[in-house]
């Protein structure tokens, strides 16, 4: 692919994904670039997002982009001249199906064969890095110790701030109306409620809307909304914001002690909700969550929940994401379907996109990540590592 000679380049979303892939351009020196936001930046999937960024993961490519990111996440401030408290607390998968553990295992040694500090534990050795878990009917678990977490909000602010410094021009509660293309079906402009933009790149980052934009622009993007919900409990005596977020894959429910050492997050048991553009809290769960939670961490059995939130994860058929150029319409990119890994994988996509862009290949091979592999061009393997 030709690399971007000229052209106003133009993102339709400034969530998360979008806000990088502007903020990426523009510390190339790439000026000409628009985001289009039908919200306020930051108000969309990214403000409900629990923040958490991880390793642990079963393709190589996730990995990859997570290990790309993370000197973007330490080095926030230095990069973007705006604050982020990245938080190391680890990421502890507790695992008591032995065919499931079969399968952590076998990500562990990709995970090590790429550098990553991950450690097999068995159960004797949990309760060394949380204490106070039920492990009679654990068979293991995984752990990554550097592993952290970061504000979602925080993140798209400086990425936006970073970007507009360096010339982007943000639209923002304008909506994307339509695409237009010339004789040859090439991108030419986008129509928006604020009027047309010239264009001879478009980039679909729009997250839960990714499908509904790529219809309105001839595409289908199988990116299927489903809303998830968290909650924050009281103070618990026995939780401290060192202690990692544990997940129990039996269940799904996991448990994050925040960065005050007393209050968690709590969420999980909710993966197989319907598909739906409505995010909201579905209280009949709670009791579900709670039992799953008391059951494995015995400290939370009289928790008290102080505040429940949802927001919409944007998924795929295979838990994967779907990025890089459409081949049925020249000029049109697609960055959405990240399944719940966007925030913590957005450095990398923002830099492989600009790389791609401006360069014509990113140096991160993203090719199984193309929308045309649900046409059978390439096939990836499901994402097995997702709660």
């Amino acid at each position: 692919m030709a690399a971007l000679a000229g052209g106003r380049v133009v993102i339709i979303g400034g969530g998360i994904v979008g806000a990088s892939i502007a903020y990426n351009l523009s510390i190339r020196g790439y000026r000409d670039v628009t985001v289009i936001e039908r919200n306020l930046v930051g108000e969309g999937a990214t403000a409900r997002a629990t923040g958490g960024i991880r390793h642990q993961f079963s393709a190589r490519v996730n990995i990859e982009l997570v290990q790309r990111s993370m000197p973007f996440w330490t080095e926030f401030e230095e990069r973007t001249g705006s604050r982020l408290q990245f938080r190391r607390h680890g990421y502890l998968f507790l695992i008591s199906d032995p065919a499931v553990f079969g399968t952590f295992r076998a990500n562990a040694e990709l995970q090590k064969s790429l550098g990553v500090q991950v450690e097999i534990l068995d159960p004797a050795h949990v309760s060394g890095v949380f204490p106070g878990i039920r492990t009679d009917d654990l068979v293991g678990a995984t752990y990554t110790p550097g592993d952290g977490s970061a504000s979602p909000a925080d993140a798209v602010a400086g990425y936006l701030r970073a970007a507009r410094a360096n010339g982007t021009n943000v639209h923002q509660q304008s909506h994307f109306i339509g695409l237009r293309t010339d004789r040859y079906g090439a991108v030419q402009a986008v129509q928006t409620s604020d009027g047309i933009v010239e264009a001879e790149q478009v980039i679909i980052a729009a997250g839960p809307q990714s499908r509904t934009v790529g219809r309105q622009c001839g595409v289908d993007i199988p990116v299927f909304p489903h809303s998830r919900q968290a909650f924050t409990t009281a103070p618990i005596e026995a939780l401290n914001g060192s202690m990692p977020l544990t997940v129990d894959m039996a269940t799904g429910a996991y448990v994050h002690p925040e960065a005050n050492g007393a209050t968690a997050v709590i969420g999980g048991n909710d993966r197989d909700v319907p598909s739906s553009e409505v995010a909201q809290v579905d209280w009949s769960r709670v009791s579900g969550l709670a039992e799953a939670l008391s059951n494995r961490f015995p400290v939370l059995e009289n928790l008290e929940i102080v505040r429940g939130w949802a927001g919409l994860r944007e998924m795929t058929p295979d838990d994967h994401a779907i990025v890089g150029p459409v081949d049925a319409v020249p000029g049109l990119w697609v960055a959405a379907g990240f399944s719940g890994h966007g925030f913590m994988q957005s450095p990398a996509v923002g830099e492989a996109l600009a790389q791609w862009l401006l360069d014509g290949s990113p140096d991160l091979d993203l090719d199984p990540l193309r929308l045309e592999r649900f046409g059978g061009r390439t096939a990836a393997a499901l994402e097995t590592a997702v709660f």
